[in-house]
């Protein structure tokens, strides 16, 4: 599993960078669920540039005939994943979701049927001038499976949510001079900043080595930076990082 996921991880965050429009973000989306063995991935921005929230950024693999039916039932309105992963800073697995509300169950009962999995994680990115993102993926694993992989997702999908986030912005015409960053980027820039090694890093933040070099890779990539300390002194003229001490 794990070299699987590596190898994927490194072909999506690649074919993410070549997106030139909406088709390919579109395969790159389906290539993606492809490669990690899902039921389903889902990126929904809102508050992009030129978009207003009644109107959003979609890029799904989802069947045009559970979209069509999605919005017939009007489970917008109930589906716990949308109505609180907007609001949230850290990713959501679908088992913490309360089912007792009977059309809750209905949402996600309908949703297998059509083809979603009945285990999920949902990850939000927040951009520093109101722009929203919510990354979701699905799948049918056992629990046993689900307790295994669903740390390498949450490993790899918080770093390419960010990155899909950021293309739907430049595919609006919203270049990146905001320089969203996610929270886990922040800290990991912040103790860059303080003069601590990766290794160090995940240390204080209690993550593995790798997850830190991914998330100060995709803080990098997002700052147009060259190296780690080119990041923070781009950050630090942004006005992103608290002062050094």
């Amino acid at each position: 599993m794990s070299d699987i996921v590596g190898s994927s991880f490194n072909t999506t965050l690649s074919h993410i960078a070549e997106v030139s429009d909406r088709e390919s973000l579109d395969t790159v989306m389906k290539e993606l669920a492809a490669g990690y063995a899902l039921s389903s991935a889902a990126y929904f921005g809102i508050g992009l540039s030129g978009r207003s929230k009644g109107d959003p950024f979609l890029a799904v693999t989802y069947s045009s005939d559970w979209v069509e039916h999605y919005k017939e039932r009007r489970f917008l309105e109930i589906d716990p994943v949308i109505q609180t992963g907007f609001r949230r800073l850290l990713p959501l697995d679908w088992d913490g979701f309360a089912r007792s509300d009977e059309r809750v169950k209905s949402l996600f009962g309908e949703a297998s049927e059509f083809g979603l999995g009945r285990r999920g994680l949902s990850i939000p990115v927040h951009g520093r001038r109101g722009d929203r993102g919510l990354f979701s993926i699905s799948c049918d694993h056992s629990d046993r499976d689900w307790a295994r992989d669903k740390l390498h997702y949450l490993r790899d999908f918080q770093v390419l949510a960010t990155h899909i986030h950021d293309k739907a912005l430049r595919l609006e015409g919203h270049w990146p001079q905001e320089k969203h960053l996610s929270p886990r980027e922040f800290e990991c820039l912040q103790w860059i900043a303080e003069g601590k090694t990766a290794w160090e890093c995940a240390a204080i933040l209690r993550l593995s080595q790798h997850t830190v070099r991914c998330y100060l890779e995709s803080a990098r990539h997002k700052l147009n930076a060259a190296s780690n300390t080119h990041a923070v002194s781009i950050a630090h003229r942004a006005g992103l990082l608290l002062p050094l001490m």
